[in-house]
């Protein structure tokens, strides 16, 4: 819902804020008092052009900006989410700006947009009718959305889409496991040659780290038996060695053990690193015993390595990565060998997918087509009652015709779309004699409108937009058919928040809140004046539209009843 909207330095306006009833609004005014200007710059937020004469003479910029009340569920909310626009609260704030240079700024919540993200983010709060931008029906990707809410077939619609999904997966799926023979054989010989080589070569984890160390044992071989030799003489068999001085150490203090208190601690510390150090002499022994200089063995383990960093280099940057490509492509040479099974089982399963698709879109098709007539001859009675008899409404069916299609209908065949088998557009007929056209044929703005107003009054509870602006909608009627427009926007703005322009005075006495919109001079330049009206100014300017400049006692009392409801 359009809460208030601030306009500064627009065409005629220097400065204005207009709030708007959460019903119906009317605008009216003398011609040329500036009531178009306002919708002017609406439009402007919506994301029309901004063109710099739209600048006020002798103003650097001109600035727009409409705030919103929008439910927390309302669908623009996850929009706004994709994009990056958080939403702390209900108010949605758009804020547009236009310089006299010709740039433009686009700003909602204060993250700066594109005028396209503009344009997608306010076709779910605003329709203007009257023009052809920014009405959401002549978008014909609406309609079959609105026949579906109509019909209320949300969950049939929801059963088709599953079906269709999966089809399509199942279809990437098979595109994927079809490849060339040739591109399939080279796969699997290339597959075998890598698990060939790394069984070949019968890795184990660790084995590289391993044989590193013996290639540094052999390759320094002298120094490292000379500095063994030398270090388990000192400790155990040379004279003078490190088990001798230490039985000497132990014997010495073993003497005076019974008269020094802390002799026992010493004696316990001094054993125990005798037996450390000798255990270390043992196995210095038996690395000396069992070391030997192998002739050739450098050569053999620079070989093994030479081998596994080719490996290495070609499967992984370590051995466990090698065996775990070589069991990766065990797996894949499996497939490929029984992907004729895996490609045959797929084509019955798409089969028995396609059929089920296929015969929920065919129902949910034959649903619409009822829904659809249901649908005409309640907006053929609006537009009757709107003065429109000769108008007639169609709602049209067609199908995506192609040879591979999955529904065949006689003897042709027909795609499944994301949606199902239809294609729906609205079209019109204003005029006896004339053939249906889409809705942007209508060539009157005020046809276009009371059209317009028919379809929202059938359609509104199921239209997702709040917000709808009524702009010529009362060019060339009066009276009973002026009448019947009013009772419409009346109705309908029950549900929906309704914004009109007009010059009727039987239109105007509907309005839950008037504004009057007035043009004065000051330091001779036009400017656009608005005002709120009371019950009695309500009165007035309806009394004006009645009988003109002069107001007279009778256009009084007929403004009254009229407001009223007589």
């Amino acid at each position: 819902m359009l809460k208030e909207i601030f306009i500064k330095n627009y065409a005629l306006i220097d400065e204005i804020t207009l709030r708007f009833s959460p019903n119906l609004t009317i605008l009216s005014g003398e011609t040329g008092a500036g009531k178009s200007i306002i919708i002017g710059a609406l439009g402007l937020i919506l994301g029309q052009k901004g063109k710099t004469s739209l600048v006020r003479t002798g103003e650097k910029n001109c600035v727009v900006e409409g705030r919103f009340a929008v439910s927390k569920d309302h669908p623009v909310w996850k929009l706004l989410d994709d994009m990056g626009i958080p939403g702390d609260d209900e108010d949605l704030v758009i804020r547009r700006v236009i310089t006299s240079t010709g740039l433009s700024r686009s700003v909602v919540n204060g993250f700066q947009v594109s005028v396209r993200d503009l344009q997608d983010i306010t076709s779910y709060l605003i329709d203007i009718h009257g023009q052809h931008e920014h009405q959401s029906l002549l978008n014909v990707k609406t309609h079959l959305k609105l026949l579906d809410k109509y019909g209320k077939l949300d969950n049939d619609l929801m059963k088709y889409r599953t079906s269709y999904t999966k089809l399509v997966g199942l279809g990437k799926k098979l595109s994927e496991l079809i490849i060339d023979e040739k591109e399939k054989e080279r796969r699997i010989d290339m597959l075998r040659f890598a698990i060939d080589e790394i069984e070949e070569a019968n890795l184990r984890e660790g084995e590289d780290e391993q044989l590193e160390q013996e290639y540094r044992v052999q390759k320094n071989y002298e120094e490292i038996v000379s500095a063994v030799s030398d270090a388990y003489r000192l400790i155990v068999s040379g004279e003078s060695s490190v088990l001798e001085k230490l039985d000497e150490a132990i014997a010495r203090i073993e003497k005076v053990s019974n008269f020094l208190q802390n002799a026992g601690e010493w004696l316990e510390n001094i054993q125990n690193a005798r037996v450390n150090i000798e255990e270390t002499g043992y196995s210095m022994r038996g690395f000396l015993d069992g070391i030997e200089y192998e002739p050739g063995k450098i050569d053999v383990i620079l070989s093994r390595l030479d081998k596994i960093s080719r490996l290495k280099k070609k499967y992984g940057d370590t051995i466990k990565e090698v065996l775990q490509y070589a069991e990766r492509a065990r797996t894949e040479l499996e497939s490929l060998e029984t992907r004729d099974e895996e490609i045959e089982s797929l084509k019955k399963e798409i089969e028995r997918v396609r059929a089920e698709a296929s015969k929920l879109a065919v129902s949910l098709s034959a649903q619409r087509r009822v829904v659809a007539r249901a649908l005409e001859e309640s907006i053929q009675k609006e537009l009757s009652y709107l003065g429109l008899e000769k108008a007639k409404i169609k709602v049209a069916f067609s199908y995506k015709e192609s040879p591979d299609g999955e529904v065949k209908i006689e003897d042709k065949r027909y795609k499944l779309l994301p949606d199902g088998l239809d294609n729906v557009e609205f079209l019109i007929s204003t005029n006896v004699g004339q053939p249906l056209m889409p809705l942007k044929s209508v060539a009157s703005g005020g046809e276009l409108s009371r059209i317009m107003l028919a379809i929202k009054t059938v359609l509104g509870s199921v239209d997702p937009i709040d917000t709808f602006v009524f702009d010529e909608i009362d060019v060339g009627i009066g009276g009973k058919i002026a009448w019947a427009v009013g009772n419409r926007l009346k109705e309908l703005s029950k549900t929906k928040q309704i914004v009109c322009i007009t010059h009727q005075a039987q239109i105007a006495s509907r309005g839950d809140l008037n504004i009057r919109v007035e043009k004065e001079e000051l330091d001779n330049r036009a400017i656009t004046r608005v005002k709120e009206l009371d019950e009695e100014e309500k009165v007035k300017e309806i009394a004006r539209m009645l009988s003109g400049k002069t107001i007279t006692e009778a256009a009084i009392k007929q403004a009254k009843e009229m407001i009223m409801g007589k």
